[in-house]
């Protein structure tokens, strides 16, 4: 038994030295080294840890969280070290982000959705729980055709009565906003009020093949967040599952009294 679990140990250090041998190498060449997951990922990597940085972002709003991906890749790729409010409704998820999140005195949890009413409503958890959504599918293509589902009343607020508290609690000054609610960004995004010009930035995905009922396209999203006083900065892909259409990328915005152009 020993003898097998020596050997499990051993070749888990055998790949961890292979896998720093490449980074070095890499990095003397100036090449990046990154497993296939990643690929689609780094540019988000890169232009966040450069943002981040040049808003002075001390708190981010990590609205629809699910298990924590997002916080994860801020820790261990963006190399954000501040203050995280991860919020999910979904209990099953919330339960695996608690995890994801232990430990780390920086990074906060809250079973909670944000939108632009308050009070409890029904939230649709799929057995992939990143889908899971206030919307309904959409009967596209893109759509899954089929997926079990169970309904959940979950707690509903606004950002604009939940950040003064945070800002008590959690003591930040240049918090940054980033929202991914499957096809309900927009009404987090209202229900933020006034308290919308208090982000430095934001993230947000956006549809350009809608696969929830009632959700907006990109165009109405970026509308609306220009209304609010905010530039694009960048666009992402988010994933390469749909091929050889396009139907979903992330807009990362700046505030555009923050933009300095040299």
């Amino acid at each position: 038994m020993y003898n097998f679990i020596e050997k499990i140990y051993l070749n888990w250090i055998g790949i961890i030295m292979i896998k720093r041998l490449i980074e070095s190498i890499g990095n003397k060449f100036g090449v990046v080294v990154v497993p296939d997951w990643r690929a689609t990922r780094l540019d988000e990597e890169r232009h966040l840890s450069k943002l981040l940085r040049y808003l002075n972002v001390d708190c981010v709003f990590d609205v629809g969280a699910n298990v924590g991906q997002y916080g994860r890749m801020l820790r261990d790729y963006v190399g954000y070290r501040r203050t995280i409010i991860s919020f999910e409704p979904n209990p099953i998820a919330f339960n695996k982000l608690k995890i994801a999140s232990a430990g780390d005195q920086q990074w906060h949890c809250e079973q909670l959705a944000l939108g632009n009413t308050t009070g409890f409503a029904d939230f649709h958890a799929y057995d992939q729980s990143d889908l899971g959504s206030f919307r309904d599918f959409k009967k596209s293509i893109h759509a899954p055709k089929k997926m079990n589902s169970k309904t959940v009343s979950v707690r509903v607020e606004k950002i604009e009565n939940y950040i003064n508290l945070a800002k008590e609690k959690y003591k930040f000054k240049r918090p940054f906003l980033k929202i991914d609610t499957q096809g309900f960004d927009l009404e987090v995004a209202k229900g933020s009020g006034n308290a919308i010009k208090d982000f430095v930035g934001l993230q947000s995905e956006i549809a350009f093949q809608n696969i929830y009922d009632n959700s907006p396209d990109y165009i109405s999203s970026i509308k609306l967040y220009e209304s609010f006083g905010f530039t694009i900065s960048r666009l992402i892909p988010i994933h390469e599952a749909h091929f050889p259409d396009l139907v979903e990328m992330d807009v990362i915005m700046i505030r555009s009294d923050l933009i300095v152009r040299s």
